[in-house]
Order: structure tokens, then sequence, then C-alpha cells
């Protein structure tokens, strides 16, 4: 049970942790897991110069809200699942745990 309950506190503390990437001046904030917030990457692509249409062929362009998505995507793809094994676990334990404290009359 403790196991479980270890586990899953890992995933649910992975998915509410921030996500950034790092960005021109600094990490740029893209949310947590749960609830992504965006707006300083789309920012940070507004104000970039290589989004002007002859620019862009001669500045190399990062796209900063691609690569938040990406980030978020990659934190939810190992949270999620470590949350579930460990509520699986832990509500496991709560059935196997009964059934072994019981004594046959």
């Amino acid at each position: 049970m403790i196991a479980g309950a270890v586990v899953l506190l890992v995933g649910v503390i992975g998915l509410l942790m921030p996500v950034s990437v790092p960005g021109p001046q600094g990490d740029i904030g893209c949310g947590n897991a749960i609830a992504a917030d965006l707006s300083q990457a789309r920012d940070v692509d507004s104000q970039n110069l290589a989004n002007l249409p002859v620019l862009n062929e001669i500045i190399p362009h990062k796209d900063f809200v691609a690569e938040c998505n990406s980030a978020l995507s990659s934190r939810r793809s190992w949270s999620i699942p470590v949350a579930v094994v460990g509520l699986v676990v832990l509500a496991g334990s709560f059935f196997v745990g009964g059934r072994a404290g019981r004594v046959r009359a």
C-alpha cells in the first residue's frame, strides 16, 4: 500500500510541476501537464524577427509553442501512467490486504 501511495504521489507531483523550455533570454514557462499556459511562448514567438517572410529563410527560427507542446507531451507521457499504476497498486492493496488479514474458521 505504501509503494502504491508513493508511486501515485510521484505521478501527481509530475503532473503539477511547472514545465519550461530554454528561451533566448531565460526559461519560458509552459504551464504544467494538467493545464498548459502557452501565452509566454506565443509572446516570444511573436517578437522573433524570423517571423518576417524574407528573414524566415535567413535567420534560424525556433518555434517555442511547439517546443512547449513537446515538453508538455513528454511530461504527460510518463506522469499519467505512473499515477495510474500507483492508483491501481493502492486500490489493489485494499482488496489483497483485506483478504490476507482474515482468519478462516
